[in-house]
């Protein structure tokens, strides 16, 4: 357990992927509310942490959060290629929006951006979840209801019949099972909330349950 923990700590881990191809695969995408920015320890308690310490060695945990990056970025710079293996389960959440909402984007062409990443992942052999993008405090009121227009999009529109699961963190956050640090990254707490959702998915395509 230990050994892998190092490896998201050191950035090591397509290297790792590599050179055991038969472990099943999943990997964290998204900014720095997936990088883990605010929680104690991201070794452990960052989303993709709380799944390796979940998981045990028999499954390869990747963190490729990003801090400050948009979710256009990410369609067009984080590649899993290097990542992916046939033979295993190759399993991809996705999240991603917050910045772009604090930057002034728009609902729909976002949630275009959106799906077509994680329709091309999923045509790549990868097993895709996609999350809803938290409120954080400061966005101004028309940028709030591009959020919720992009939220109702990704539980209402076309993702799930295409194949692509939904983690609806969002509700969670409304439910208060996600509380904040600093107004945009949530605490131990919330991220021990938002982990539940990721390891309903995540077990379920590993075929854990």
């Amino acid at each position: 357990m230990a050994a892998l923990l190092l490896l998201l700590a050191f950035g090591l881990q397509r290297w790792y992927a590599a050179a055991h191809p038969k472990h099943d695969m999943v990997v964290f995408v998204g900014d720095s509310i997936t990088e883990g920015v605010a929680a104690s320890d991201p070794l452990t308690t960052s989303r993709p942490g709380r799944y390796q310490v979940h998981a045990g060695n028999d499954v390869i945990v990747a963190n490729e959060g990003v801090n400050g990056i948009t979710l256009g970025s990410l369609a067009g710079l984080v590649s899993l290629k290097d990542y992916y293996k046939s033979g295993r389960r190759n399993v991809v959440v996705l999240g991603g929006g917050s910045n772009d909402f604090a930057q002034n984007a728009k609902a729909v062409p976002l949630f275009k951006t959106l799906q077509d990443y994680a329709m091309r992942l999923k045509e790549d052999g990868w097993i895709v979840g996609v999350g809803t993008v938290m409120a954080r405090n400061g966005l101004p009121p028309e940028q709030e209801r591009e959020r919720q227009a992009f939220n109702r999009m990704i539980v209402h529109g076309p993702l799930k019949g295409q194949g692509i699961a939904v983690l609806d963190f969002d509700a969670e956050q409304r439910a208060g099972r996600v509380p904040l640090a600093d107004g945009v990254h949530p605490t131990d707490e919330g991220y021990a909330g938002m982990s539940k959702l990721d390891v309903a998915f995540v077990d379920k395509a590993l075929e854990k349950r």
